[in-house]
């Protein structure tokens, strides 16, 4: 703390928060190993407040005078900054939630030669057991953290967590036919990280692809895999409970605390100590106590998420969901793990009582989503036909609508957990959806 004391003497109140990373990986491209890499970096992010006006520097390093040096600059930037009269104050001291975190030291010893053979052998397996198919890319990979919030509240907390990956991108081509991209991927917070379960999806999604099925315009039953739930949840619907948007009334859920607004089998909740969850963390990146917070209880929103100054200003007062921007070193709101709660019936039983509908993995299209009005206008690819309860080959369609009717209208959720790291953090089932509007893709 004695560089929280060195910045009194400029600041009114400061905040330094001290990342280090070590991040291992390897790239793939068409069927080899392009890249391997390893790389530690440590930011420090100084944020000090002087007459309601905020300073903010970067220091690429935990130098005890490079921070100093960094504490004098961003006291500079803060004279010259407007005044903020909405500010109120840094965070105080917290109490933390006392759980138990299972974290895999393990990660931080990883090499690339682990990833590069992970690969490799993917690869190969891939190959032998499909002389159609090609590894157009992928990666595989860890990354370890190591984060320190203080403040001249007394806050003052350190926090470690990792986790492993691996992700494949497949195309394969037999005859006239060329497959739409299969993806698949795994993600854990462990080093028990293998091939096995990406090679087998895979494979098991290409041998469908072959068989390619048109799809007409209608309203049908449509299941979207964890991956592709989660690309319109991030786009259309997770901005909608940022309580910033609350305060600028730019969300439609403004008004509708209290209020059912999707179906009763929907539960989502934000949860940083979920057992799927990479980043364990019992504070934010402001060093407020992080906690389970429910968004919608069977259908019924229940609230916003909240950083300390968007919470101060509101009156709401923070949820612990402040998440630092490394590159501005302003700080946003976003969830740590959101966690859409699982059913009860398998993935399997569900297909197999669909007389006619279709299975999606994946979208294009789903950033151009309005969170203003949960309006989305996708393509679904790959996705596969459903007839009888089997899936009998590969389609690529249109599908629009709006988030939050697509979530009034679902018929089972399946008892899978995704953990997804490609749309912020989460952990997502699978869900079958009735009466959504599909259309043929135009060529």
């Amino acid at each position: 703390m004695n560089l929280i004391r060195y910045g009194e003497k400029f600041f009114d109140e400061l905040e330094i928060a001290i990342y280090r990373k070590k991040n291992v990986g390897v790239d793939v491209e068409l069927n080899q190993v392009a890249l391997s890499s390893s790389s530690e970096r440590t930011v420090t992010v100084i944020r000090g407040i002087k007459n309601k006006r905020i300073g903010i520097y970067i220091v690429d390093s935990d130098d005890e005078g490079e921070i100093k040096r960094g504490i004098e600059i961003a006291a500079k930037n803060a004279e010259n900054n407007e005044k903020d009269d909405r500010w109120e104050s840094l965070p105080g001291e917290q109490k933390y939630a006392d759980v138990e975190i299972d974290l895999d030291y393990g990660i931080k010893s990883l090499s690339p030669d682990f990833f590069v053979n992970l690969s490799n052998e993917a690869m190969r397996e891939i190959n032998e057991r499909d002389k159609h198919a090609m590894v157009a890319g992928g990666s595989a990979g860890s990354q370890w953290s190591e984060n320190r919030i203080m403040n001249s509240h007394g806050v003052d907390i350190m926090q470690e967590f990792g986790g492993t990956f691996f992700y494949l991108f497949v195309v394969g081509r037999k005859g006239d036919v060329v497959t739409p991209g299969m993806v698949e991927f795994e993600v854990r917070r462990d080093t028990n990280i293998t091939k096995d379960f990406v090679v087998n999806s895979i494979l098991e999604k290409l041998k469908y692809a072959y068989t390619v099925k048109g799809a007409d315009s209608m309203e049908g039953n449509i299941i979207l895999e964890p991956l592709a739930l989660a690309e319109l949840i991030f786009f259309a619907l997770l901005p909608a409970v940022n309580g910033e948007r609350k305060v600028k009334n730019t969300t439609p859920l403004g008004d509708r605390l209290g209020e059912k607004i999707f179906s009763d089998k929907i539960t989502i909740y934000d949860d940083p100590w979920h057992p799927l969850s990479i980043n364990p963390i019992i504070a934010d990146d402001e060093g407020v106590a992080a906690r389970r917070n429910m968004l919608f209880d069977h259908g019924v929103f229940k609230g916003f998420l909240w950083n300390t100054y968007w919470g101060n200003v509101s009156g709401e007062g923070s949820t612990g969901n402040g998440v630092r921007s490394l590159s501005t070193g302003g700080v946003g709101i976003g969830a740590h793990n959101l966690v859409v709660e699982k059913g009860k019936r398998t993935k399997s039983d569900i297909i197999s009582e669909l007389k006619n509908g279709f299975l999606i993995s994946a979208f294009q299209g789903a950033h151009s989503s309005n969170p203003d009005t949960g309006d989305f206008s996708v393509v679904a690819n790959p996705a596969f036909k459903i007839e009888n309860g089997e899936i009998v080959g590969s389609t690529v369609f249109m599908m629009s609508g709006n988030i939050y009717e697509l979530l009034r209208n679902v018929e089972e959720i399946s008892d899978t957990e995704r953990k997804i790291v490609m749309m912020g953090n989460g952990v997502y089932p699978d869900i079958l959806f009735r009466d959504v509007k599909i259309a043929p893709v135009s060529k």
